[in-house]
């Protein structure tokens, strides 16, 4: 089952700023034209496969996070938490409304758009999961 990765308005911003700024450098100040088009494509080849590969599956044993250049897993039968979590930490996440997921060997903060059906998948095929602080989710 296939769960669509969230996108903050706030990283949308981001993305659209850093064009906007190169371009209008581009535009008004042509003497550095090598420099910004290095930016411009740098900033894209960084920022759009972020927005264009953000998904989560789950597989019959398998949680597979798909952000980006970027791949993790984490088996389902070592979930122990899922928490909600609004905390600007790294992760592979592109919005700050994350699910912290704790496994007994590694930890995964993701942001997925349907938090509900996403718990609901993994309690169902581990019931052993603790969840708490999920907006949205009462278990």
């Amino acid at each position: 089952m296939k769960f669509k990765g969230k996108v903050a308005i706030w990283f949308w911003l981001i993305i659209i700023a850093v064009n906007a700024v190169c371009i209008y450098e581009l535009l008004f100040d042509p003497d550095n034209v090598l420099l910004l088009f290095g930016s411009l494509a740098l900033s894209d080849i960084i920022f759009i496969p972020i927005v264009v590969r953000n998904y989560v599956v789950i597989e019959e044993e398998n949680l597979k996070l798909f952000f980006g250049f970027g791949k993790d897993s984490m088996r389902i039968a070592d979930i122990v938490e899922v928490k909600g979590s609004y905390c600007p930490i790294a992760s592979s996440a592109a919005s700050l409304d994350r699910l912290f997921i704790k496994g007994k060997r590694q930890e995964m903060v993701i942001a997925v758009k349907d938090k509900a059906a996403f718990v609901a998948e993994l309690k169902m095929r581990n019931p052993g999961i603790r969840v708490c602080g999920v907006p949205g989710v009462h278990v």
